[in-house]
């Protein structure tokens, strides 16, 4: 049964978009599948949303143990606490935490097993220009899509966001064929991510996804809108190419699988 987000929960956690983009996100794509609950006091604001694990092709695929995702977005540990009582405790979960307290609290009653952490960045104002060699497309190429589909992104998936206006990719082409592509897609309001990075073996090492992860941000800049970078931890590669154009992290989604019967209260 689902706990549908009052308007007034939607608009604290618009307030700042990125801190709550992957609460903002699920509540989106997920309205179906999903329990809000909302605390408040004298510290501030504390959400909780619970998504049903079988909703979601990642976390099902990931966790297939876990009955719930829940995702915590709290300004104090007394709230964080307080949001607790409506987690399940003899279910399998995995917590999607932003921060040490929160894990800290939650720790104190759940048994926890760290399993991965997420990095979201973003970038400053004026920091980024069109490529010149970089082109835009909302129509990639059959080889555009088969780069794309090698990192899980499905061509189901991507081109009704590309007909509609609301992603669009970036190629880099030598001799006709792309050596490296990406593409950028509206992934909350004004909120839109860079993904799909992609350069094939032999054309690596020569800074050219780079080039097209610039030009992406470019575009979204001309369009006023908010870009995110997001990538897991292990991808050390593509960690570097954040860092390496100065992008900044602005969040870090770690997740931690309880499982069940093995809460510490």
């Amino acid at each position: 049964m689902t706990k549908p987000a009052e308007p007034s929960v939607i608009e604290s956690l618009e307030r700042e978009p990125l801190r709550n983009i992957v609460l903002l996100k699920h509540l989106e794509a997920f309205p179906d599948h999903t329990q809000v609950h909302h605390a408040a006091s004298a510290s501030g604001t504390g959400t909780l949303v619970l998504l049903e694990v079988a909703a979601s092709a990642y976390d099902s695929r990931t966790y297939p143990a876990a009955t719930f995702a829940a995702l915590i977005s709290s300004d104090h540990p007394s709230l964080t606490r307080q949001l607790l009582d409506a987690v399940p405790p003899d279910v399998g979960v995995v917590f999607k935490l932003s921060s040490n307290g929160d894990r800290d609290v939650v720790a104190a009653r759940f048994s926890l097993e760290r399993t991965t952490s997420v990095l979201s960045f973003t970038a400053r104002p004026s920091r980024f220009a069109h490529d010149d060699g970089v082109r835009l497309t909302a129509e990639p190429s059959e080889a555009m899509y088969t780069f794309f589909a090698s990192q899980d992104h499905d061509r189901d998936w991507l081109e009704p966001l590309l007909r509609s206006g609301r992603a669009f990719t970036c190629v880099l082409e030598h001799g006709g064929q792309p050596v490296a592509v990406c593409f950028a897609f509206e992934n909350y309001r004004r909120v839109w991510e860079v993904g799909g990075v992609f350069t094939p073996p032999e054309h690596r090492g020569q800074g050219l996804a780079a080039r097209v992860v610039r030009t992406a941000l470019a575009e979204l800049e001309r369009r006023q809108l908010i870009p995110r970078y997001q990538v897991h931890e292990e991808n050390v590669p593509s960690v570097r190419l954040a860092q390496s154009i100065g992008l900044d992290q602005f969040l870090q989604i770690t997740h931690f699988l309880h499982a069940p019967g093995a809460t510490t209260r």
